[in-house]
């Protein structure tokens, strides 16, 4: 059995000196017991170590360049009729071949104290809730994020923005779009584009960043086919905003290759380790019992 190697610095980047300090909403969502970052260590070690232990369940890969592999597998992971080979970085995993899916684990929350955090690593959106000095995971959904990787530079350069817990972004409006259309230039000329809701985003030095449908382009969720925005499954646009969505909501994008800021967050680790049957995906494809490291490049 392989195991996986993380970098310290890159679960508690020294920028920033303190729990109570991170995604700027006060101490509630790290005890107050913790009161700097590398005071913590300890727990944030322990709990990441747990899931990242062994290769059945690989998390945190540092190579967001990675891509999925269509050839297929030699072998039958339990519960699964087929798997497909997954190179991160130089590693290989052997995986469930099982696109992920929206996932909730908590039925009664107060939306006024939920946060989106969305990993451009993982392909998906996370639904947090503070509750008191704990920070709990709610849901789930795949995502399909910008064709280009990378932060935004400029209009047109196809690539989602990026930000920090310290300056998250946040829902400024949310508005009907089902008739909406657009044309991708790709031949099928102005088309039913973004789902039942269009929640605009406040990204500070761009515009038009939007958390969306994708009526017309379903296909592409999870994965990376968007000019930027970010996509979900219709059905998944829905729910987010029946449920956990509001204007003000805060909305964290993770790095494409910033180590200090694509990583899964230490309340992260704790929250998934608390989480029932949490299972982390790579590159959009679910993480299932049995998933094993295959090689090194």
């Amino acid at each position: 059995m392989k195991h996986l190697n993380f970098h310290i610095p890159s679960l508690l980047p020294s920028k920033f000196p303190s729990l109570r300090e991170v995604l700027g909403v006060g101490s509630s969502l790290y005890p107050s017991k913790f009161p700097s970052l590398w005071e913590g260590l300890g727990v944030g070690f322990f709990l990441f170590g747990t899931l990242t232990a062994s290769a059945q369940q690989p998390i945190g890969m540092d190579n967001p360049a990675a891509a999925v592999s269509q050839k297929p597998a030699d072998f039958v992971l339990p519960g699964s009729a087929t798997t497909r080979s997954v190179q991160m970085g130089k590693k290989v995993f052997e995986v469930a071949d099982q696109t992920d899916t929206r996932r909730v684990y908590r039925d009664q929350v107060k939306a006024d104290k939920c946060f989106i955090v969305i990993s451009k690593q993982e392909y998906r959106l996370y639904v947090y809730e503070v509750v008191g000095k704990d920070t709990l995971l709610v849901a789930h959904y795949p995502v399909c994020l910008s064709k280009v990787r990378g932060n935004k530079q400029r209009v047109g350069d196809m690539k989602t923005p990026e930000c920090t817990p310290r300056n998250p972004f946040h829902i400024s409006q949310i508005q009907p779009a089902s008739s909406w259309k657009h044309d991708f230039k790709d031949g099928r000329g102005n088309i039913p584009s973004y789902g039942a809701w269009f929640m605009r985003l406040v990204t500070p030095g761009h515009s038009g960043i939007v958390i969306h449908g994708s009526t017309s382009n379903e296909s592409s969720v999870p994965g990376r086919d968007s000019e930027g925005c970010i996509r979900l499954r219709d059905d998944d646009i829905k729910h987010l905003k029946e449920n956990y969505a509001r204007v003000g909501t805060r909305v964290i994008i993770k790095s494409d290759f910033d180590k200090n800021n694509c990583d899964p967050y230490p309340f992260e680790q704790r929250a998934w380790k608390a989480a029932k049957d949490f299972r982390h995906p790579i590159n959009g494809y679910t993480l299932l019992p049995g998933a094993r490291f295959v090689k090194q490049q």
